[in-house]
Order: structure tokens, then sequence, then C-alpha cells
């Protein structure tokens, strides 16, 4: 739960800031765009006093307008000299000082006089001059230069700008909903695992339960305890009920590893507890010809934390060891304090791990490759439940390869403080 809470916060702050980043996009291209536009209007007006100033040095076409303007009613000098090489003499004269700026668009142009024009209405793409009365020595006339197509060239200046833009949020958009729906489908697959394994593992309670009460019954027939080889049927029933058992506890508690919550905790005696742990696995130890020597050094053995689950995961490593091991298995259990935490080193002769695995193998349903032992059953959940009840526990643990061969767990644990422990009571 805490996990998955932790996911779903993470995937609210990635849309949020994803939509902080549109919209702070979209500001940033409008007041691009907005720039763009002050840029050009700067440059119009540079270009349009190089063009008074380049139709000043032409005295016979000023001649020409001023003579059209004073003799037209309408207001525009277009409409009377349109068709006169003068009008075209000026219509170059504009095109050349507005190329001169980098203004390569086509325009519309007029000489007006504005105390007789009753139909010029101004708009972004439309620009006057300040005046022309020095050059037309007639007051009120002004040029008037016009883009059609000045929208076209400012979303062209920004239109790369733009459409990258979109195309990034539109990619991180749809990673996002990728990635959600990947988080849907792998919390539900998880969680269909879960509720499976525990389903399982609940159903094998009751047949499991009768199968021990049978056993117990059985052993305290005189007929079974006379005959060897029934009483030898017997243990092994006995024995593989044990196992039974342990791997059923082991599936029921794993909803306890996945959150991380314990249910039950208490201060005890982890090298008590260790040897009491030993003598579940001595006798599998026994049958195939080996040990588990359990020693210790110094005397503050003292934790805190679940009693149960330090016992399964101490468990599960002597399950790993033996189970995995195709010899006499020799396995060294060593406890010692050291600078406040408890070390617990346990040591086989079994094939070992890998050390490319030495990570891989703490994770959820991780199993060896079939190649890397001669057995590679299980349902690779006892390393992984072994780290979160140390993690848990607020410890660590660790992986590395034996002195000569098989493998070294260390398992690190903090010591419980006395001051700790009469607080805990008080």
């Amino acid at each position: 739960m805490k996990k998955s809470r932790t996911q779903l916060v993470l995937l609210l702050v990635t849309v949020s800031s994803l939509f902080l980043l549109g919209v702070m996009q979209i500001a940033w291209i409008f007041k691009t765009a907005r720039m763009q536009e002050a840029q050009f209007n700067h440059t119009v007006d540079m270009a349009m006093n190089r063009i008074i100033e380049s139709l000043s040095m032409q005295q016979q076409l000023c001649s020409e307008v001023s003579k059209c303007l004073m003799a037209c009613d309408s207001g525009s000098c277009c409409m009377a000299m349109k068709n006169m090489e003068e009008w075209a003499g000026i219509k170059d004269v504009i095109e050349n000082d507005l190329k001169y700026y980098g203004i390569d668009l086509d325009f519309e142009f007029d000489i007006v006089d504005l105390n007789k024009a009753t139909s010029i209405k101004p708009t972004k793409a439309t620009y006057m001059s300040e005046t022309l009365e020095k050059i037309l020595e007639q007051s009120g006339y002004r040029l008037l230069i016009r883009f059609p197509e000045k929208r076209d060239f400012l979303l062209a200046q920004i239109g790369y700008i733009f459409v990258l833009s979109i195309f990034l949020l539109l990619i991180i958009s749809l990673s996002i909903i990728m990635i959600y729906r990947l988080y849907k489908r792998e919390k539900k697959f998880s969680e269909g695992v879960v509720d499976f394994i525990n389903t399982m593992a609940h159903e094998l309670k009751t047949p499991l339960t009768n199968i021990s009460l049978a056993v117990n019954m059985i052993s305290k027939n005189n007929k079974i305890t006379g005959d060897e080889k029934l009483f030898s049927y017997l243990n092994i029933l006995s024995t593989e009920r044990s196992n039974l058992k342990e791997k059923i506890d082991r599936l029921l508690s794993s909803s306890f590893t996945e959150n991380g919550n314990a249910n039950y905790s208490s201060v005890f005696n982890a090298a008590g507890l260790t040897g009491e742990t030993v003598k579940n696995f001595i006798f599998r130890a026994h049958e195939k010809g080996g040990d588990i020597i359990v020693t210790s050094e110094g005397s503050d053995f003292t934790i805190k934390g679940d009693p149960g689950q330090f016992q399964i995961m101490l468990g599960n490593i002597l399950d790993n060891s033996l189970k995995y091991c195709t010899g006499k298995p020799e396995i060294n259990i060593l406890l010692k304090p050291e600078d406040g935490k408890l070390i617990l080193e346990i040591t086989d002769n079994g094939p070992g791990i890998p050390q490319e695995y030495h990570t891989k193998v703490f994770e959820k349903y991780f199993r060896l490759p079939a190649g890397e032992i001669q057995k590679a059953e299980g349902f690779g959940l006892g390393l992984y439940q072994s780290r979160q009840i140390a993690r848990q526990m607020k410890g660590n643990i660790t992986l590395s390869a034996g002195r000569v061969t098989g493998l070294k767990i260390t398992i690190t644990l903090p010591i419980h403080k006395n001051d700790e422990n009469r607080g805990d009571k008080n």
C-alpha cells in the first residue's frame, strides 16, 4: 500500500509538472510572437524613414505625386496614378528599401491625404509614415504601406519552435499515458499474484492441519513404532509436513514483507532464537551427513522485532543452504556484536551464487537459471522475504563468496539498547 501511494503521488506530480510545462511553453510562444511582431514593426519604421529619404531625392516623382493629390477628390493617390510610370517608380523605391532591411514580403502602398480619406482602417499589417509634407510641400500627406502576408511571415518565424514544442509535449503526454497504463497493469498483475498465493496458501492450511493431526495420531500407535520401516516412513511424512508448513507460512507472510508492516514486535535474544531455529533444520543436515554449527562472540545479542519473522528470515537461508548443497552440508553460523550492531554470518559449502546475481537474488520471484545450479526449485521468495524482514528490523543482508567455496550471507541488525527498552516499558 505504501509503495502504491508513493507511485500514485509521483504520477500526480509528473502530470502536474507536464501541465505547468505546457502552460509555460504556450506563454513563451505567445511572448516570442509579440517580440517578433515588435521587432518587425521596428524594422518597418526604419524602412519607412529610409523610403521617405529615398523619395525626397526624386524631385520629379514627388512633383507628379503632389499634382495627383491636389487634383484627386478621393484622398488616395493610388486611384489616380496606379497606371502611371511614376507609380511603378515609387513601388521600386519602396521594394528596394524594404529588402535592404530584410523584408521580402508582398506589399500594397498608397499616398493619401488624411483630410480627404475616409475609408482607411488601420490594422496591424498597415503602416503610415509620419509625414510627407517636406517632400510634397503639402500638409497632411502620408505614405501608407500594407503587408497582407505579415501574419504568415510572423508565424513562419516562430512556426518551427511552435511545432517542435507541440511535438515534444505530445510525446511526453503519450509517454505519461503509457507509463500510467503499464503501472495499472503491473499493479493489477501484482495484486492478482498476491491474491492467488494467499488463496492457495490458505486452501492448503486446512488439509495440512488434518495431515498434522493424522501424523500425531499415527505416531502414538505401537505397531508403527515397533516397525522400523513404517516408522521411517512416518518420519519422512513428518519431515515433509514440517517443510510444507514452513513454505505455507512463508507464503502467508509475504503480505507482511510486501507492505513492510510488522504485526508483532518484542525484544528477544537472537542467539537463543537462532539455536531454536537451527533445531528445525539439524535433522535434514544430519540425514545428508552434514552439520550446522552455531558459535558466538560477545554477550549482547538483544534485538527488537518479530521473533517469528526472525526465524523465517534465518530459516529461508538455512533451507537454501541445505537444498542446494550436493555433498555433505557444513553450515557455520557466527553471531557477534560490533559497533552497536549484531552481525550474523551464515557460511556454507554449497555451489554458491555467481557474482552477477548477488543483487538479483533479492528480487521477488527471481530464480537462478537452471544452468547455474543443479537444482533451481522453489518460489523465488526466500531471500527476497529475508531481506524485507531485515529491513523491517532496520537491518540489511549482503552476499559474498565463502573463504574457500560456497556462500557467505551476512545479516546486520541493530542491537537494542537497555535505555530504549526502559523507554518502551514506560
